[in-house]
């Protein structure tokens, strides 16, 4: 199956799986569906403080190839849940197939948590040492937003989404690792 055919797959999986949330996910979800992205919306405020728009600039986003299995199942359901399209080109690889020549198509609180939380040489020698430490902060708050959604659901929601759209099924947590 093409890369294509899994992205929109994973989309119709992961909609359907909004669509029957038990009432306790309802209630839950969209928290922390709201904490994750306006974590990574706070991540990507620091950095571009610190000039990551030049830097990237100049490195032409070599951080961004083969980007295609950034996405993971929580990322794909926020862009679901804010009822986001995307349409990945696959075919530009090695560049990431969810950027173009002006860079990421996505808004910072929809990146990838793999591409948010990447923080190059470059851009760490700009950070003061208090940025470091929110960096850090946020960084854990994500990780635990992460946790607490792949318990509620009971899905380790970490898994890249292309993968996962493989075999959509409920993979319970408590037999994988990584989360």
């Amino acid at each position: 199956m093409s890369d294509q055919n899994l992205w929109r797959d994973g989309l119709v999986s992961l909609n359907a799986l909004l669509s029957d949330l038990s009432p306790t996910a309802k209630k839950t979800l969209p928290e922390l569906l709201s904490g994750y992205c306006v974590g990574k919306e706070s991540l990507a405020g620091i950095t571009l403080a610190a000039d990551s728009e030049t830097i990237c600039r100049d490195c032409s986003g070599q951080c961004c190839l083969n980007g295609k299995y950034r996405v993971n199942v929580f990322d794909g359901l926020a862009l679901c849940a804010a009822g986001i399209s995307v349409v990945p080109d696959f075919s530009q690889k090695p560049l990431c197939p969810y950027s173009n020549a002006r860079g990421c198509i996505l808004e910072p609180g929809f990146r990838p948590l793999d591409c948010i939380l990447f923080v190059c040489d470059s851009l760490e020698g700009q950070l003061p040492d208090s940025d470091r430490v929110d960096l850090t902060a946020l960084e854990n708050n994500l990780r635990e937003c992460l946790r607490a959604a792949s318990l509620l659901l009971n899905i380790n929601l970490g898994t890249p989404l292309l993968l996962w759209a493989e075999k959509p099924t409920k993979q319970p947590i408590h037999n994988q690792r990584g989360i």
